[in-house]
């Protein structure tokens, strides 16, 4: 395993490789390379054990043997030719950024003949949140692109698949083409789809009637715009290095579209539906990291200080071991629904029960004569 990691990059996604790092290679010393005022943030949550700032980079960088750029896709372009002049010959870089293409070719000129440019890409949700927010348990049971360069070695490949590893990814290897073609489908179309949708609603009302279906959008409407919240300099690098392959990418969707528009009101857009469930019955559910599918309950409780905790105190002393816990929703000063998962349906089964007998109301998603009353 390696001993020494330096972070380009102390963000979001910075601090969460740093915490992880600390967490699962403690033997390992982690270099943050940010701003001083960044760096001290960085120190103070715990994830890096010293750091260096820019202008210190060939200091920060020298004997390292494993490099992280978590900046965004044009810096970490511009900072590459540095990178690669300052590390040693046996260290292995590596990236995370949501393009490959012109980073990889920027990689092939500049690492030749020494240390090893490895393309990386973790498939984690996005927050646009600072480094007080990182979490070590970010990479926990997700995928991680790792995209190899053409004069890259079999054993800096191996040695970063170990670091994923570590960490809780699981690796999929590919090459830039493959990446950038699938992700600006699966990712970075969207981004345009949601904002031709809002455009398709909103922009031909009234004002008056804009306020009106305003107040009409409801949670499913919400959750697919929720990313037009995140800066656009976040997507500007995105768009700007796979242009090609969303294009190709919205050409398809409008294709599609089209043909589904056109079976409108007729049993043949039954087929295409039932297609499309086939399709999305192989996407993985989130699971925040764990290794299997919980069972879950929906608990009503009061809206009063100790509600909560007298309920998680009530299950766990009787052996329920709740696997998660969420507010689902609340009536402020009246009452609130409360999803508690379990790790089997039998305990959520008993769970339900058991809350029953003891004055709760509480529905599940299974059939209430599955509870032993």
């Amino acid at each position: 395993m390696v001993k020494s990691i330096a972070i380009i990059g102390m963000g979001y996604i910075g601090g969460s490789l740093g915490l992880a790092f600390k967490k699962n290679i403690p033997e390992a010393l982690v270099t943050g390379i940010d701003k001083g005022s960044i760096l001290i943030r960085a120190k103070n949550v715990g994830a890096i054990d010293n750091g260096c700032i820019y202008t210190e980079l060939n200091t920060g960088l020298k004997d390292v043997d494993l490099v992280f750029l978590t900046t965004p896709i044009y810096t970490t372009k511009e900072i590459l030719p540095k990178v690669s002049e300052y590390v040693s010959k046996k260290a292995v870089v590596t990236d995370t950024a949501f393009t490959k293409r012109e980073i990889m070719k920027s990689a092939e000129e500049h690492f030749t003949g020494g240390a090893t440019f490895i393309g990386g890409h973790p498939i984690i949700k996005y927050e646009q949140w600072e480094i007080e927010q990182a979490d070590p348990y970010l990479f926990s049971n997700t995928s991680y692109i790792l995209v190899p360069s053409s004069q890259g070695s079999i054993e800096a490949l191996e040695i970063l698949k170990e670091v994923v590893h570590a960490i809780g990814a699981r690796e999929i290897i590919m090459g830039p083409e493959e990446h950038d073609s699938l992700y600006g489908g699966l990712n970075h179309m969207l981004q345009l789809i949601a904002m031709a949708h809002v455009n398709s609603v909103f922009s031909h009302l009234e004002d008056k009637k804009r306020d009106m279906a305003a107040s009409l959008a409801g949670e499913r409407f919400k959750r697919f715009i929720e990313e037009l919240s995140t800066p656009y300099y976040i997507w500007e690098d995105i768009f700007n290095s796979n242009y090609d392959f969303i294009a190709k990418s919205v050409d398809r969707f409008i294709d599609e579209l089209k043909n589904i528009t056109g079976k409108l009101g007729s049993e043949a857009l039954i087929d295409e539906y039932q297609g499309v469930q086939k399709y999305i019955s192989d996407i993985p559910e989130p699971t925040k990291g764990f290794n299997r599918e919980l069972f879950h309950l929906y608990v009503t409780i009061e809206d009063r200080p100790g509600a909560i905790s007298q309920l998680t105190a009530l299950l766990s002393s009787n052996g329920f071991d709740i696997r998660d816990i969420e507010l689902v929703k609340i009536k402020e000063g009246d009452a609130a629904t409360m999803r508690i998962s379990f790790s089997t349906q039998n305990i959520a089964s008993k769970a339900g029960s058991f809350l029953v007998k003891s004055g709760y109301s509480c529905r599940t998603q299974y059939e209430y004569e599955e509870f032993n009353f």
